[in-house]
């Protein structure tokens, strides 16, 4: 793999604050000192995306990414909130 792309590791990730999520975690192990998972002289984000594209870094508890671009619904804009009322002008 040449380069790595956002696109490559969202794959994996299905999102992208999952990818945010596991790309720091893994990052932060490997600037501890934790051993690489495959060859690299990246710097240690680049080598945790590299990781999680090619699926050697993976969530811990993969079945709650199930359904998750689904159970998503956006809020109404017209939606009001509790407290709103101290708002309105």
């Amino acid at each position: 793999m040449a380069r790595i792309t956002v696109e490559d590791s969202l794959k994996v990730a299905k999102t992208r604050f999952g990818l945010v999520a596991l790309a720091s975690k893994r990052a932060r192990q490997l600037l501890k000192g934790a051993k690489p998972l495959m060859d690299s002289k990246n710097r240690e984000i680049v080598l945790a995306l590299r990781e999680i594209a090619e699926e050697k870094v993976v969530y811990a508890y993969p079945e709650y990414l199930k359904g998750t671009k689904e159970d998503f619904k956006p809020i109404p804009d017209n939606t009001e909130f509790i407290g709103d009322e101290e708002y309105i002008e």
